[in-house]
């Protein structure tokens, strides 16, 4: 009979951890992450301002929100960001490595030939993506692609 109950007790805590662990991911569904204050275009969005917000009532299917509070915490925002409003993925963005206007130093390689020199941003870019610059001796605009240490390296043709 104790093997019996043993089972019984065993199939019991078996269902009741399930139930658990289902009625916690029910918990966190009406979690959202939003701000306490207004955060403007451009500005950074700092730990300070985020919080986590209850819902009252479940968002509508296919209502994509940020849930996770790094997501939010270091990005830039592109649109305003309102306190206790809900916020779409696309209400933020990286931050960008060079900003348009901001001088950087251009790298050409091959083999071992190096060329090094000053350039201007004509427009922002983050870490590996393609951006435009002046060389600020000659004019010529450039293409180039952003290194992790907001170098921009040029390839040949």
């Amino acid at each position: 009979m104790t093997g019996r109950l043993r089972h019984i007790a065993g199939f019991l805590a078996a269902i009741a951890f399930a139930c658990g662990g289902a009625a916690m991911a029910a918990s966190r569904d009406d979690v959202v992450i939003t701000v306490n204050r207004v955060i403007y275009p451009g500005q950074i969005v700092p730990a300070d301002a985020v919080i986590e917000t209850h819902l009252r009532k479940p968002l509508r299917d296919g209502l994509v929100v940020i849930r996770d509070a790094e997501d939010l915490v270091g990005m830039v925002a592109a649109k305003t960001i309102l306190p206790k409003r809900l916020i779409a993925p696309n209400a933020v963005r990286e931050a960008f490595a060079i900003e348009a206007g901001d001088m950087t130093t251009v790298y050409y390689r091959h083999g071992a030939l190096t060329i090094a020199m000053d350039a201007v941003a004509l427009q922002s870019a983050g870490f590996g993506d393609p951006i435009r610059i002046r060389n600020t001796q000659s004019g010529r605009t450039i293409s180039g692609i952003v290194m992790p240490d907001g170098s921009v390296a040029v390839e040949s043709r």
